[in-house]
């Protein structure tokens, strides 16, 4: 019987690296002059480049465990690249998207493997797992968050850890026993699936409205609410806990009521927006914060729809198209955001422009969700 510690233990050690690194990103970048089309790149890039790398692979030969080390062993480096050479500046952008290129990578085949050892019960075991990362996660990043404060320089020994990690993580995947051959297949460029179709549109639009406020978040950090690394530590330390209590319930309605799980889920998205325009102190943005358990515990009913609602041949490309389009979507969303945000700045100032778009982004990101009410469940 195959041995799933490993597994667990990659999980656990991979969310361990990104929560030392990966909530602290954007609010870098924005710290460091980073902005505009830029800071519209590194705030979208954790979506939008893997989804692009994903939809690459769906059609390539090389099995899903090979995919996790080759691209656990290169994002480590180029964290420790980063990190040992003070790359601070537009260089760490594109450093970043090629991070993010290794994560699609590394996504992939752990979905192909996730699919595997999940047939039974696709919402439980998806939570599972996350539980499982979470749980690394919150200490991380509140060791990160306070350590480094307002010393930005610090985050130059974290980059470094959390490539060391990845490292080890090589090591530990490399002995799983567990793998899924991706086999080059006759995929059609598109799903022949009309009701997935469909699900890939309605995600495609709100993955844009919501990835427009990605780039403006930073900047009410920064520039409004005057924000350093620990504020943004205990931001994600409330998230993780939440997210921690409500996982595994989530994970048992998604098999139950997936449908109203994906319009919650994306309804309760305007909470941030609306409490980053209308706060008037950090701990106001600090309770709004409670709500990313559910949104979080939320995200794992759209991977469950499209696992069920695929055919065994279209599976790979469903997955991958969902992902390269919310990529797309994202990159367009947060584009648009920091363009416009750009223009009216000049006559408005930055934090008001921030604000302004905000509220309009909050009431976007309910009018979007009342589409997933059309998605038609498997029966």
């Amino acid at each position: 019987m195959t041995s799933l510690k490993p597994l667990r233990t990659y999980v656990l050690l991979n969310n361990l690296a990104n929560s030392l690194i990966n909530p602290f990103v954007s609010f870098f970048a924005a710290s460091n002059g980073i902005i505009g089309s830029q800071l519209a790149i590194v705030s979208s890039a954790g979506t939008t480049f893997p989804g692009i790398m994903q939809y690459i692979l769906a059609n390539l030969r090389v099995s899903a465990k090979k995919l996790i080390l080759i691209s656990t062993l290169i994002a480590g480096l180029l964290w420790i690249s980063i990190g040992a050479f003070v790359i601070f500046n537009s260089t760490f952008v594109l450093l970043y998207v090629l991070i993010t290129l290794c994560w699609g990578a590394a996504g992939f085949g752990w979905l192909l493997i996730l699919d595997k050892v999940s047939v039974t019960a696709r919402g439980r075991t998806l939570a599972y797992y996350n539980f499982y990362g979470y749980i690394g996660g919150l200490i991380a990043t509140l060791i990160t968050g306070f350590i480094v404060g307002d010393e930005l320089y610090l985050m130059r020994y974290f980059f470094i850890i959390g490539g060391l990690i990845y490292l080890i993580n090589v090591y530990i995947i490399y002995h799983f026993d567990v793998d899924v051959g991706m086999v080059k297949s006759k995929a059609r460029l598109f799903t022949s699936n009309p009701e997935i179709r469909k699900f890939l549109l309605i995600n495609f639009t709100f993955t844009f409205v919501w990835a427009m406020a990605w780039p403006l978040f930073p900047l009410a950090q920064v520039y409004k609410f005057h924000m350093n690394e620990l504020n943004i530590a205990i931001l994600n330390l409330i998230a993780g806990i939440s997210t921690i209590a409500l996982q595994r319930f989530i994970g048992t309605l998604v098999d139950r009521h997936r449908k109203y799980v994906m319009f919650f889920g994306r309804f309760a998205l305007a909470t941030f927006p609306f409490a980053y325009a209308f706060s008037t102190s950090i701990y106001e943005v600090y309770l709004a914060n409670i709500v990313s358990g559910f949104t979080n515990s939320a995200s794992i009913s759209y991977t469950a729809f499209l696992f069920d609602n695929s055919s065994y041949y279209e599976k790979r490309i469903n997955i991958a198209l969902f992902n390269m389009l919310s990529g797309i979507a994202a990159l367009a969303g947060s584009t648009v955001s920091s363009s416009i945000v750009t223009l009216i700045s000049s006559r408005l100032g930055l934090v008001t422009a921030v604000t302004y778009m905000l509220i309009l982004i909050g009431i976007l990101r309910i009018m979007t969700s009342f589409l997933y009410l059309k998605v038609s469940e498997k029966t």
